[in-house]
């Protein structure tokens, strides 16, 4: 069986490269006027070598349903090349020239963030630019089967600018308000091996959060740490649950209370997120509203870490060195875990 060799043509940046991609905007805008449209990939970062491809993501409530916007598109001259259903529910179209790539992605998908904040990152740190640049000229002199193993063999160094990119973003304004105040926590934190019947525990409690709120569960997951097996963690079962609106507090706090849980804070900048505790056993249940990225975020390293021993482990050993110091609140232990976290988060969306 004969192979094909495929060559990656870089070129330097092109100062037509914006006018491309405003070009195919008013043409997409022409038959989805709400379209919300960035131009994203190597030919969005001045002074960055790239193959000669416009990449635009657009973004829609569901890729799934092609009918609200593949018809329209392909009366704009698109047609729908690829269709990833496992990967985020990920779609490419092809513009009327063979030079543009159409990515649709959900709202509320992590990949989203993920694009912009790589395009931002590289607009504005010239030294991780011309490293990307440097990595992409190395591997673009090399011969290869496919382009998806050229872009796979980017992935190392493209991981290692985006945790700089992850760290270095500034935190959203906002303030938490606590509606229950707890004291200070001045322990170190205490870490169990995996135990069976955690799973147990969540599907008691999920059971009790099912019957209290009925079709007012939109989806509800065992996440963090108890979630994944093998690895050791604070005895604490942590719940995501995604209802219609979670700022609506008088559609599902009252019952959730009822079903003896008490609503810990608010976040109300930071996606309207909501936090109840349970106390019997120990229960941190987070509220969010769908198409919300951190619903992506957290399911994303919860099955990273069940999938990856590897990962499993960094994080356990990160873990277990932070545990054994003091902390004010436990939420400074959570905090000081940040790197390893988003450098496995980013390594699960891949």
């Amino acid at each position: 069986m004969w192979g094909f060799a495929v060559n990656i043509e870089l070129v330097e940046y092109d100062s037509a490269w914006p006018g491309l991609f405003e070009r195919e905007r008013a043409r997409i805008l022409g038959v989805l006027p709400d379209a919300v449209l960035e131009h994203v990939g190597s030919t969005s970062v001045p002074g960055l070598c790239a193959k000669p491809v416009i990449d635009l993501m657009l973004v829609v409530d569901d890729p799934l349903d092609e009918a609200s916007y593949v018809p329209a598109l392909e009366a704009a001259g698109y047609r729908v090349t690829v269709r990833e259903d496992d990967w985020h529910d990920h779609r490419i179209l092809k513009g009327p020239d063979t030079n543009i790539n159409l990515h649709v992605f959900p709202r509320g998908c992590a990949q989203v963030r993920r694009h912009l904040l790589f395009r931002d990152w590289l607009r504005d740190n010239a030294e991780d630019r011309e490293l990307y640049a440097s990595t992409k000229r190395t591997l673009a002199a090399r011969v290869w089967e496919r382009v998806q193993d050229y872009a796979a063999a980017k992935n190392a160094v493209v991981l290692d600018i985006l945790e700089r990119a992850y760290l270095a973003r500034p935190v959203e304004p906002g303030e938490v308000e606590f509606v229950t105040e707890t004291p200070p926590h001045n322990a170190p934190v205490l870490l169990e091996d995996h135990n069976p019947a955690w799973a147990r525990w969540f599907a008691a409690e999920e059971a009790k959060i099912r019957a209290a709120l009925g079709e007012k569960v939109v989806r509800l997951e065992h996440v963090g740490s108890t979630s994944v097996p093998g690895l050791a963690a604070k005895p604490l079962i942590d719940i995501l649950l995604i209802v219609p609106d979670s700022a609506d507090e008088d559609a599902y706090v009252p019952a959730l209370l009822e079903a003896g849980y008490y609503l810990r804070l608010r976040e109300r900048v930071w996606h309207e997120h909501r936090l109840l505790k349970g106390t019997e056993p120990n229960v941190n249940l987070h509220v969010y509203s769908p198409r919300c990225e951190e619903l992506d975020r957290m399911l994303a390293f919860r099955d990273r870490l069940r999938a990856f021993p590897a990962d499993r482990e960094e994080y356990e050993r990160t873990k277990r060195e932070l545990a054994g110091r003091t902390w004010k609140r436990v939420q400074d232990y959570a905090d000081a875990k940040t790197r390893v976290v988003e450098r496995i988060i980013l390594r699960a969306l891949g």
